[in-house]
């Protein structure tokens, strides 16, 4: 209701609460305008661009992460075959070291050292210095004795 018709369909010396205000001054009342109630909403083409660049941005990182663990799964393959190589060349030493400590090996390579084996032990009793078993001399030892 306007203050002029407020002042049209009231009874005399009766004027509606606020209607003094625009008419005391002798000026014309304020119009009135809507106020927005809100902020304005993104416009659908934004939102739809927004969207979709957060999909192809998750799409490509998803495919990133894919490569990333397909190229480690082909590098841990490889170690793994490696691992399985070293230690076939492992066990392949260790039975040679094995051969190479075996009596017969060591007895071919004292052998080819020069060394002969020992005849029957003699032991020598100090306190009264006899000779208990037969010492005999090794044929392999020059007759000056070993140098």
């Amino acid at each position: 209701m306007s203050v002029a018709t407020g002042l049209v369909g009231s009874p005399p010396g009766r004027l509606p609460p606020g209607a003094t205000a625009g008419l005391s001054a002798g000026r014309p009342s304020p119009s009135l305008e809507l106020v927005p109630t809100g902020r304005p909403a993104l416009p659908r083409a934004t939102f739809l661009v927004l969207l979709v660049s957060l999909l192809v941005g998750g799409l490509i990182g998803l495919l990133m992460l894919n490569t990333v663990l397909a190229r480690d799964a082909f590098v841990l393959d490889r170690l793994k075959e490696q691992g399985r190589a070293l230690a076939d060349q492992e066990q392949a030493l260790e039975r040679e070291v094995e051969l190479l400590r075996s009596p017969q090996s060591l007895a071919v390579r004292a052998t080819e050292l020069g060394m002969v084996q020992a005849g029957p032990p003699a032991f020598l009793r100090l306190p009264d210095g006899t000779v208990l078993g037969a010492p005999v001399p090794d044929a392999a030892v020059p007759p000056g004795g070993p140098r």
